[in-house]
């Protein structure tokens, strides 16, 4: 098998530690939502190994760092070159994050959105509190719920 293709941004050793804990490939891209317009999404995603891998899927293109797959669809790949995607446990909710992106000067305060200029507190699109989607134990706060009408959303 060749060597994994390294992606085009830096994952830190606590990235590729808690995919390693969820057990299968980080598929990151990016969608429409958030107070900026654009948002980074982040899943599991549970795939065959070793010679069934490919480098690029109907998903998105395959990455290697030591350790741990990532998959990044196109839009993603378009916006991450020279950013770092980083995991943090202690945040509320404990969640991925891309930091220090070239490529988005305009960012929202908790730094999940991107795109256009950020509008300020209290926007209903507000991703802030938002957990991963596998994360079934972080309860947003009552006041967060009621602005972005979370879980509806």
């Amino acid at each position: 098998m060749n060597d994994p293709l390294l992606p085009p941004f830096t994952v830190t050793q606590t990235a590729i530690a808690q995919i390693e804990a969820l057990g299968g490939t980080l598929m990151v891209d990016v969608e429409e939502g958030g107070c900026c317009g654009l948002t980074y999404a982040f899943r599991i995603v549970y795939e065959p190994t070793g010679s069934e891998r490919e480098a690029e899927s109907t998903e998105g293109k395959r990455f290697g760092c030591p350790g741990a797959w990532l998959l990044v669809g196109a839009r993603a790949r378009e916006v991450l070159p020279g950013a770092t995607l980083d995991y943090s446990g202690t945040l509320k909710p404990p969640r991925f994050r891309i930091l220090r992106n070239p490529n988005t000067p305009n960012v929202c305060s908790c730094r999940r959105s991107f795109g256009d200029p950020w509008p300020g507190p209290g926007q209903a699109e507000c991703r802030s509190y938002r957990p991963m989607p596998w994360d079934d134990h972080f309860d947003p706060p009552n006041a967060w719920k009621r602005q972005t009408g979370y879980p509806d959303r």
